[in-house]
Protein backbone atom coordinates (compact mmCIF):
# COMPACT_ATOMS: atom_id res chain seq x y z
CA UNK A 1 0.00 0.00 0.00
CA UNK A 2 1.17 3.47 -0.99
CA UNK A 3 0.40 6.52 0.99
CA UNK A 4 1.11 10.15 0.41
CA UNK A 5 0.38 13.15 3.06
CA UNK A 6 -0.64 16.72 2.97
CA UNK A 7 -0.72 19.79 5.33
CA UNK A 8 -3.32 21.62 6.13
CA UNK A 9 -3.04 25.46 6.56
CA UNK A 10 -3.68 28.59 7.94
CA UNK A 11 -4.15 32.29 6.14
CA UNK A 12 -2.40 34.28 8.55
CA UNK A 13 -3.13 37.59 6.00
CA UNK A 14 -4.36 38.32 3.20
CA UNK A 15 -6.90 36.27 1.71
CA UNK A 16 -9.73 37.91 -0.27
CA UNK A 17 -6.59 40.53 -1.20
CA UNK A 18 -4.66 38.16 -2.52
CA UNK A 19 -6.98 37.94 -5.68
CA UNK A 20 -6.61 41.64 -6.08
CA UNK A 21 -2.71 41.93 -6.13
CA UNK A 22 -1.60 42.31 -2.91
CA UNK A 23 0.12 39.57 -0.78
CA UNK A 24 -0.70 36.94 0.98
CA UNK A 25 1.17 34.65 4.18
CA UNK A 26 0.06 31.41 4.85
CA UNK A 27 1.54 28.91 7.28
CA UNK A 28 1.31 24.72 6.99
CA UNK A 29 0.19 23.33 9.72
CA UNK A 30 0.20 20.05 11.49
CA UNK A 31 -2.89 18.85 10.65
CA UNK A 32 -2.87 16.31 7.79
CA UNK A 33 -4.78 14.65 4.72
CA UNK A 34 -3.65 11.41 4.40
CA UNK A 35 -4.57 9.32 0.83
CA UNK A 36 -4.23 5.34 0.87
CA UNK A 37 -4.00 3.31 -2.41
CA UNK A 38 -4.12 -0.43 -3.02
CA UNK A 39 -3.96 -1.61 -6.50
CA UNK A 40 -6.39 -4.53 -7.60
CA UNK A 41 -6.83 -6.01 -10.95
CA UNK A 42 -10.74 -5.13 -11.11
CA UNK A 43 -11.19 -2.50 -14.48
CA UNK A 44 -12.01 0.57 -11.84
CA UNK A 45 -10.69 3.01 -9.17
CA UNK A 46 -13.11 3.09 -5.68
CA UNK A 47 -13.30 6.15 -4.05
CA UNK A 48 -14.10 5.13 0.09
CA UNK A 49 -14.60 8.50 1.92
CA UNK A 50 -16.84 9.40 5.27
CA UNK A 51 -18.46 5.82 5.08
CA UNK A 52 -19.43 5.86 1.39
CA UNK A 53 -17.57 4.26 -1.64
CA UNK A 54 -17.51 5.81 -4.97
CA UNK A 55 -16.26 3.83 -8.03
CA UNK A 56 -15.28 5.27 -11.69
CA UNK A 57 -14.59 2.38 -14.64
CA UNK A 58 -11.66 3.26 -16.09
CA UNK A 59 -13.10 3.94 -19.31
CA UNK A 60 -15.14 6.76 -17.60
CA UNK A 61 -12.20 9.03 -16.68
CA UNK A 62 -11.92 10.95 -19.76
CA UNK A 63 -15.86 11.62 -19.99
CA UNK A 64 -15.43 12.94 -16.74
CA UNK A 65 -12.62 15.05 -17.19
CA UNK A 66 -14.39 16.86 -20.38
CA UNK A 67 -17.23 17.39 -18.78
CA UNK A 68 -16.13 19.35 -15.96
CA UNK A 69 -13.46 20.92 -18.04
CA UNK A 70 -16.49 21.91 -20.04
CA UNK A 71 -19.12 22.82 -16.99
CA UNK A 72 -16.10 25.33 -15.89
CA UNK A 73 -15.40 27.25 -18.83
CA UNK A 74 -19.56 27.50 -18.80
CA UNK A 75 -19.06 29.10 -14.94
CA UNK A 76 -17.04 31.19 -16.74
CA UNK A 77 -18.70 32.38 -19.16
CA UNK A 78 -21.20 32.91 -16.21
CA UNK A 79 -23.72 30.01 -17.37
CA UNK A 80 -23.14 28.05 -14.13
CA UNK A 81 -22.54 28.31 -10.47
CA UNK A 82 -19.48 27.33 -9.15
CA UNK A 83 -21.70 24.94 -6.91
CA UNK A 84 -22.96 23.19 -9.98
CA UNK A 85 -19.50 22.11 -11.71
CA UNK A 86 -19.38 19.34 -9.08
CA UNK A 87 -21.74 16.74 -8.81
CA UNK A 88 -20.24 15.22 -5.81
CA UNK A 89 -16.85 15.34 -4.22
CA UNK A 90 -15.57 12.29 -4.90
CA UNK A 91 -15.54 14.03 -8.68
CA UNK A 92 -12.37 16.32 -7.69
CA UNK A 93 -10.48 13.40 -6.56
CA UNK A 94 -11.29 10.90 -9.58
CA UNK A 95 -10.29 14.11 -11.97
CA UNK A 96 -7.21 14.78 -9.95
CA UNK A 97 -6.38 11.10 -10.78
CA UNK A 98 -6.72 11.30 -14.33
CA UNK A 99 -4.97 14.52 -14.36
CA UNK A 100 -1.63 12.72 -12.79
CA UNK A 101 -1.96 10.46 -15.68
CA UNK A 102 -1.61 13.24 -17.95
CA UNK A 103 0.44 14.87 -16.85
CA UNK A 104 2.81 12.05 -16.03
CA UNK A 105 2.94 10.77 -19.21
CA UNK A 106 0.96 7.35 -18.18
CA UNK A 107 -1.24 5.14 -20.60
CA UNK A 108 -3.92 4.17 -17.80
CA UNK A 109 -5.55 5.24 -15.26
CA UNK A 110 -4.35 2.97 -11.56
CA UNK A 111 -6.61 0.58 -10.51
CA UNK A 112 -7.64 0.02 -7.21
CA UNK A 113 -8.96 1.45 -3.88
CA UNK A 114 -8.35 4.68 -2.50
CA UNK A 115 -9.18 5.64 0.94
CA UNK A 116 -8.19 9.10 3.25
CA UNK A 117 -7.81 9.50 6.67
CA UNK A 118 -8.23 13.36 7.76
CA UNK A 119 -7.98 15.71 10.59
CA UNK A 120 -8.46 18.80 8.86
CA UNK A 121 -11.58 20.02 9.00
CA UNK A 122 -14.16 20.04 5.61
CA UNK A 123 -14.76 23.27 4.54
CA UNK A 124 -12.83 25.39 7.38
CA UNK A 125 -10.41 27.50 4.73
CA UNK A 126 -7.59 24.93 6.53
CA UNK A 127 -7.07 23.80 2.73
CA UNK A 128 -8.70 20.45 2.75
CA UNK A 129 -9.36 20.07 -0.78
CA UNK A 130 -6.09 21.74 -1.80
CA UNK A 131 -4.33 19.30 0.37
CA UNK A 132 -6.45 16.20 -0.82
CA UNK A 133 -5.93 17.31 -4.71
CA UNK A 134 -1.92 17.76 -3.52
CA UNK A 135 -1.58 14.51 -2.12
CA UNK A 136 -3.41 12.28 -5.01
CA UNK A 137 -1.02 13.99 -7.71
CA UNK A 138 1.66 13.46 -5.46
CA UNK A 139 0.66 9.23 -5.20
CA UNK A 140 -0.41 9.20 -8.92
CA UNK A 141 2.13 11.22 -10.56
CA UNK A 142 5.38 12.32 -11.41
CA UNK A 143 6.48 15.87 -11.78
CA UNK A 144 9.48 17.99 -13.21
CA UNK A 145 9.75 20.48 -10.32
CA UNK A 146 7.21 22.08 -6.91
CA UNK A 147 6.28 24.66 -9.14
CA UNK A 148 4.55 22.50 -11.46
CA UNK A 149 2.48 20.28 -9.02
CA UNK A 150 1.12 23.56 -7.35
CA UNK A 151 0.22 24.65 -10.26
CA UNK A 152 -1.62 21.61 -11.04
CA UNK A 153 -3.12 21.56 -7.41
CA UNK A 154 -4.50 24.81 -8.52
CA UNK A 155 -5.98 23.75 -12.37
CA UNK A 156 -7.99 20.64 -9.96
CA UNK A 157 -9.06 23.11 -7.08
CA UNK A 158 -10.43 25.67 -9.55
CA UNK A 159 -13.65 22.91 -10.06
CA UNK A 160 -14.55 23.57 -6.68
CA UNK A 161 -13.25 27.18 -5.67
CA UNK A 162 -13.93 28.79 -8.81
CA UNK A 163 -11.40 32.16 -9.53
CA UNK A 164 -8.79 31.44 -6.54
CA UNK A 165 -6.09 32.40 -5.44
CA UNK A 166 -2.82 29.53 -5.45
CA UNK A 167 -2.27 30.31 -1.43
CA UNK A 168 -3.36 26.90 -1.05
CA UNK A 169 -1.79 25.06 -3.60
CA UNK A 170 1.39 26.71 -2.90
CA UNK A 171 1.04 26.24 1.07
CA UNK A 172 0.24 22.88 1.34
CA UNK A 173 3.09 22.03 -1.56
CA UNK A 174 5.72 23.92 0.19
CA UNK A 175 4.93 23.52 3.93
CA UNK A 176 6.08 26.44 6.12
CA UNK A 177 5.90 30.08 5.89
CA UNK A 178 4.41 30.70 2.69
CA UNK A 179 4.36 34.32 0.64
CA UNK A 180 2.21 35.17 -2.44
CA UNK A 181 1.85 38.50 -4.68
CA UNK A 182 0.90 38.25 -7.96
CA UNK A 183 1.87 34.72 -8.76
CA UNK A 184 4.72 34.56 -7.25
CA UNK A 185 5.18 32.34 -4.31
CA UNK A 186 8.27 32.47 -1.99
CA UNK A 187 8.84 31.00 1.39
CA UNK A 188 9.96 34.25 4.25
CA UNK A 189 11.70 33.04 7.26
CA UNK A 190 10.42 33.08 10.56
CA UNK A 191 11.90 34.56 14.16
CA UNK A 192 13.72 31.67 15.83
CA UNK A 193 10.98 31.59 17.99
CA UNK A 194 8.33 31.03 15.12
CA UNK A 195 5.69 32.03 16.05
CA UNK A 196 5.78 32.22 19.97
CA UNK A 197 3.45 31.18 22.30
CA UNK A 198 -0.81 31.57 22.80
CA UNK A 199 -1.48 31.01 18.94
CA UNK A 200 -4.52 28.89 18.66
CA UNK A 201 -6.69 27.75 15.61
CA UNK A 202 -10.68 27.96 16.45
CA UNK A 203 -13.32 26.26 14.12
CA UNK A 204 -16.49 27.54 13.97
CA UNK A 205 -18.58 25.15 11.88
CA UNK A 206 -18.79 24.64 8.23
CA UNK A 207 -19.75 28.59 6.31
CA UNK A 208 -22.91 28.66 5.05
CA UNK A 209 -21.72 29.91 2.09
CA UNK A 210 -18.91 28.20 0.09
CA UNK A 211 -14.99 29.53 -0.76
CA UNK A 212 -16.63 30.77 -4.44
CA UNK A 213 -19.22 32.25 -3.20
CA UNK A 214 -17.76 34.50 -0.80
CA UNK A 215 -15.02 35.06 -3.47
CA UNK A 216 -17.47 36.38 -6.27
CA UNK A 217 -19.57 38.53 -3.52
CA UNK A 218 -16.50 39.71 -2.67
CA UNK A 219 -15.55 40.22 -6.39
CA UNK A 220 -19.08 42.11 -7.36
CA UNK A 221 -18.90 44.49 -4.60
CA UNK A 222 -14.95 45.47 -3.71
CA UNK A 223 -13.37 44.17 -7.19
CA UNK A 224 -12.72 48.37 -7.79
CA UNK A 225 -11.90 49.24 -3.96
CA UNK A 226 -8.86 51.15 -2.79
CA UNK A 227 -9.32 48.31 0.78
CA UNK A 228 -7.07 46.35 -1.24
CA UNK A 229 -4.07 48.70 -0.27
CA UNK A 230 -5.38 48.48 3.36
CA UNK A 231 -5.04 44.53 3.24
CA UNK A 232 -1.59 44.64 1.61
CA UNK A 233 -0.22 47.04 4.04
CA UNK A 234 -1.10 45.13 7.05
CA UNK A 235 0.12 41.93 5.54
CA UNK A 236 3.57 43.54 4.51
CA UNK A 237 3.71 44.71 8.55
CA UNK A 238 2.84 41.02 9.88
CA UNK A 239 5.88 39.63 7.17
CA UNK A 240 8.19 42.10 8.87
CA UNK A 241 7.11 41.05 12.32
CA UNK A 242 7.44 37.59 11.87
CA UNK A 243 10.68 37.61 10.91
CA UNK A 244 11.50 40.17 13.41
CA UNK A 245 9.90 38.43 16.49
CA UNK A 246 7.71 41.43 17.32
CA UNK A 247 4.30 41.43 18.22
CA UNK A 248 1.28 40.64 15.89
CA UNK A 249 -1.79 41.18 17.93
CA UNK A 250 -2.51 44.53 16.61
CA UNK A 251 -2.05 43.78 12.89
CA UNK A 252 -4.28 40.82 13.34
CA UNK A 253 -6.78 43.38 14.90
CA UNK A 254 -6.47 45.60 12.31
CA UNK A 255 -6.80 42.61 9.68
CA UNK A 256 -9.76 41.44 11.19
CA UNK A 257 -11.59 44.77 10.65
CA UNK A 258 -10.35 44.75 7.39
CA UNK A 259 -12.55 41.83 6.72
CA UNK A 260 -15.65 42.49 8.64
CA UNK A 261 -15.71 45.53 5.79
CA UNK A 262 -15.85 43.83 3.03
CA UNK A 263 -18.61 41.07 4.70
CA UNK A 264 -17.05 38.06 5.50
CA UNK A 265 -17.08 37.83 9.09
CA UNK A 266 -20.43 36.60 10.38
CA UNK A 267 -21.81 38.48 13.75
CA UNK A 268 -21.29 35.47 15.64
CA UNK A 269 -17.61 35.46 14.76
CA UNK A 270 -17.47 39.39 14.87
CA UNK A 271 -19.05 38.96 18.75
CA UNK A 272 -16.35 36.09 19.39
CA UNK A 273 -13.65 38.06 17.88
CA UNK A 274 -14.61 41.30 20.94
CA UNK A 275 -14.71 38.77 23.59
CA UNK A 276 -10.60 37.79 22.64
CA UNK A 277 -10.17 41.55 22.20
CA UNK A 278 -11.21 42.40 25.79
CA UNK A 279 -8.82 39.48 27.18
CA UNK A 280 -5.85 41.29 25.22
CA UNK A 281 -5.80 38.94 22.37
CA UNK A 282 -6.16 38.66 18.92
CA UNK A 283 -8.53 37.09 16.17
CA UNK A 284 -9.74 36.96 12.82
CA UNK A 285 -11.38 34.94 10.01
CA UNK A 286 -8.68 32.63 8.53
CA UNK A 287 -9.57 31.87 5.02
CA UNK A 288 -12.89 32.77 3.17
CA UNK A 289 -15.33 33.52 5.80
CA UNK A 290 -18.93 33.61 4.87
CA UNK A 291 -21.75 36.14 3.67
CA UNK A 292 -24.44 34.09 5.16
CA UNK A 293 -25.28 32.28 8.05
CA UNK A 294 -23.31 31.71 11.50
CA UNK A 295 -20.44 30.10 10.99
CA UNK A 296 -17.55 31.26 9.42
CA UNK A 297 -15.05 28.26 9.17
CA UNK A 298 -11.69 28.77 10.85
CA UNK A 299 -10.53 31.60 13.09
CA UNK A 300 -7.37 32.35 13.96
CA UNK A 301 -6.54 33.74 17.60
CA UNK A 302 -3.65 34.96 19.63
CA UNK A 303 -4.17 35.25 23.87
CA UNK A 304 -1.45 36.32 25.79
CA UNK A 305 -2.69 33.77 28.68
CA UNK A 306 -5.38 30.83 29.26
CA UNK A 307 -6.51 28.46 25.95
CA UNK A 308 -10.13 29.42 23.75
CA UNK A 309 -11.19 27.03 26.64
CA UNK A 310 -11.82 29.71 29.11
CA UNK A 311 -13.58 31.87 26.09
CA UNK A 312 -17.31 31.61 25.97
CA UNK A 313 -18.30 29.91 22.29
CA UNK A 314 -21.03 27.80 20.88
CA UNK A 315 -20.58 24.30 22.12
CA UNK A 316 -19.94 22.76 18.69
CA UNK A 317 -17.03 25.05 18.06
CA UNK A 318 -13.63 23.12 18.61
CA UNK A 319 -9.71 24.19 18.83
CA UNK A 320 -6.55 23.21 19.01
CA UNK A 321 -2.65 24.88 19.43
CA UNK A 322 -1.68 26.20 15.78
CA UNK A 323 1.73 24.63 15.37
CA UNK A 324 3.75 25.02 11.90
CA UNK A 325 4.32 22.17 9.37
CA UNK A 326 7.59 22.99 8.04
CA UNK A 327 7.27 20.04 4.84
CA UNK A 328 4.54 19.95 2.15
CA UNK A 329 3.55 16.94 0.43
CA UNK A 330 5.15 13.87 0.86
CA UNK A 331 5.11 10.30 0.32
CA UNK A 332 5.64 8.53 2.83
CA UNK A 333 6.63 4.64 4.01
CA UNK A 334 4.96 1.84 2.03
CA UNK A 335 2.70 0.63 4.35
CA UNK A 336 2.90 -2.89 3.16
Amino acid sequence: MRVACAPGKVILSGEHAVVYGAPALALAVDRHMRVYYQSDRLPRLSWHAQERTHVLGLDKFAALRRRLDSHFERYLRGELSITQILKKPAELAFYAVDMARMVSGLDSIPRGSVRIDSDIPIGAGMGSSAALIAALLTLFGHFDDLDQLIQKVHHCERLQHGRGSLIDAATVCSGGLVRLRDGQISRPALAEQGLGEGWFWVFTGTPAASTGTCVERVRRAFSGSVIWSEFADVTTEIELRLGSGAPLAEMIRQNHRLLTRIGVVPATLVRFAEQVERRGGAAKVAGAGSVSGESGGLMLVWLPEGTPSTLEMPGDWHWGELKEDPAGVRLLDDQG
